[in-house]
């Protein structure tokens, strides 16, 4: 099959110890590509490049079962990854692929489908309207785990031989590769969002205690001196005087807490939302922004935005700076973000306040690390780095600064 590939009928020249070699040598590549890559779609997309090429066929595809929480779909089968498809099967966003069900598809339902077998005759071939490439037989291969099929990998050649009895052992052996990889990315996928969900919580949690603990015991403060305003003329004037410091300190712990609960707008990436967050700031401290434009995934994106909100409302509330300085910066295989202020630094409780634990853990569903460390002659930084898979990501475009009073400022040298 696929004219000189091993995984034909026809005797293949190549010695038999060197088809394993090639094999063996193949399985290797694709548990690389499957141990390197993050996203399993994309895995799943080079390891099928890596058959195709190692059968010396043409054509091949994948269906993945749902299992995305509240899916309707609840363990149906969505076309996935795809290579060499030709006009009959690309036609209409390749709805014959997409649309209803077929014999492979009827044995996995069944539980029948446990190993590589010879469709012979494929409806969906059948059914295809136009240039088929002289697709008329293909193998179905199952991507097994110990629960049973996650789904279907499907190859073909022109022609109607089918895969010998080795070839379809070997894609056995691939399947339940690549179902143990598919279960792994998704365990992992939903263990990232418990994580996150738990962070959210903690966060509302600790928010809820900041709001009682600062902005309510100001407001009984201020009201206990407005009642004592009242009640004595002599000390009618203080009192006054303290009430509205104490509301005007209210008022700023509830900007900052307010500041917290922002959603993130990152529509437009997360250089300008850094860019409004100091911009909103900028009417209370100097704020020196300095960023590259980067391509970051949305949770990374998100996560070292919450970075930028808890550092500047730490060095607001407790630090009390002249300057704020925000950079963000590509390093070698990934991202890093710097709150730095040049205040009176900060406590051990902030240090480990609920704040940052909880930011840390958010860091750490991305692989990353978040730090907090003193800075000289004072103040402090609070430094987040997040690695990246795709190196090429992290590429900085010419556009560099930001919005705003004093962008762009080094923290060693503008101190004005």
């Amino acid at each position: 099959m696929g004219g000189g590939g091993f995984g034909a009928v026809k005797k293949s020249p190549v010695p038999k110890l060197r088809k394993r070699l090639e094999e063996l040598s193949t399985l290797n590549r694709i548990l690389d590509v499957l141990n390197r890559e993050a996203d399993f779609d994309r895995a799943l997309q080079k390891a099928l490049e890596e058959l195709v090429k190692l059968l010396g066929i043409s054509t091949g595809w994948v269906f993945l079962s749902h299992v995305e929480p509240g899916d309707a779909k609840q363990g149906g089968l969505a076309f996935s990854a795809r290579i060499g498809l030709p006009p009959a099967l690309l036609a209409g966003e390749s709805r014959c692929l997409r649309e209803g069900s077929c014999d492979c598809q009827w044995l996995f339902r069944h539980g029948e489908l446990d190993r590589g077998v010879n469709i012979v005759e494929c409806s969906r071939l059948e059914a295809a309207q136009g240039d088929k490439g002289g697709l008329e037989v293909h193998a179905s291969v199952p991507l097994l785990t110990k629960e049973g099929p996650v789904g279907i990998l499907n190859l073909a050649a022109p022609g109607r031989e089918p895969f010998d009895a080795e070839t379809l052992e070997f894609l056995t052996a691939v399947g339940r590769t690549l179902g143990l990889a598919f279960r792994r990315a998704r365990l992992q996928e939903r263990q990232t969002r418990e994580r996150e969900a738990l962070a959210t919580l903690e966060e509302r949690a600790r928010l809820a205690r900041e709001m009682h603990d600062s902005v309510a015991q100001l407001l009984f403060a201020a009201d206990l001196s407005l009642r004592v305003a009242r009640e004595s003329e002599l000390q009618r004037e203080v009192s006054l005087e303290r009430s509205a410091e104490l509301v005007s300190s209210a008022l700023s712990e509830l900007r900052g807490l307010v500041e917290l609960l922002r959603p993130a707008d990152l529509s437009q990436g997360l250089t300008p939302a850094l860019c409004r967050l100091a911009d909103r700031v900028n009417s209370v401290v100097r704020v020196h922004f300095d960023s590259v434009e980067l391509s970051l995934p949305d949770p990374v994106a998100e996560t070292l935005y919450r970075v930028a909100q808890e550092g500047v409302h730490n060095a607001l509330r407790h630090a009390h700076p002249k300057n704020i300085w925000i950079r963000l910066e590509g390093s070698q295989g990934g991202v890093r973000l710097r709150v730095e202020d040049d205040g009176r630094g900060v406590s051990e409780l902030v240090r480990r306040g609920m704040g940052l634990l909880s930011l840390e853990q958010r860091t750490a569903a991305q692989g990353g690390s978040l730090r907090m460390i003193g800075r000289k002659p004072s103040g402090a930084v609070l430094e987040a780095k997040v690695p990246l898979r795709d190196e090429s990501s992290t590429s900085p475009s010419p556009q560099r600064g930001g919005r705003g009073r004093g962008m762009g400022g080094d923290p060693t040298k503008d101190k004005t």
